[in-house]
């Protein structure tokens, strides 16, 4: 192996290298290649722009998005599959003041049940 300490962490853990590159992949998709596709996909439905929104809060939304599949896939992982309601119920509770916005809100719904499809779809193909 090209780094012996990582097969040693691997093999403390239980996880083989075909496991580790299934989990590397979805790692990496779920970064910016998701983000991209979720913003390209839903860019026609964005309400008209807001202008108390700075360009550094668009991108902490892109951030949140990466977490948000991060966390989805790791209770995909251990099988909690009713947590994920945990994460996406605490991602409306943080914008529960911008949803009485209707066109906010169904843009929010669209972009939030778009990147857990994506998730969701990317788990079950590679594992």
């Amino acid at each position: 192996m090209f780094f012996p300490f990582v097969s040693k962490i691997f093999a403390d853990i239980n996880i083989d290298g075909i496991t580790a590159l299934k989990l590397a992949l979805i790692i990496l998709i779920m970064a910016k290649p998701a983000n991209i596709t979720i913003k390209e996909l839903i860019k026609l439905y964005k309400p008209g722009e807001q202008t108390d929104i700075v360009e550094s809060n668009k991108r902490t939304g892109g951030f949140i998005g990466i977490l948000e599949r991060y966390i989805i896939f790791i209770l995909l992982y251990v099988n909690q599959y009713s947590a994920v309601g945990l994460v996406l119920t605490a991602k409306s509770i943080a914008r529960y003041h911008e949803l009485e916005d209707k066109d906010f809100a169904e843009y929010f719904l669209m972009g939030t049940l778009l990147s857990t499809f994506i998730i969701i779809l990317t788990y079950l193909i590679v594992f």
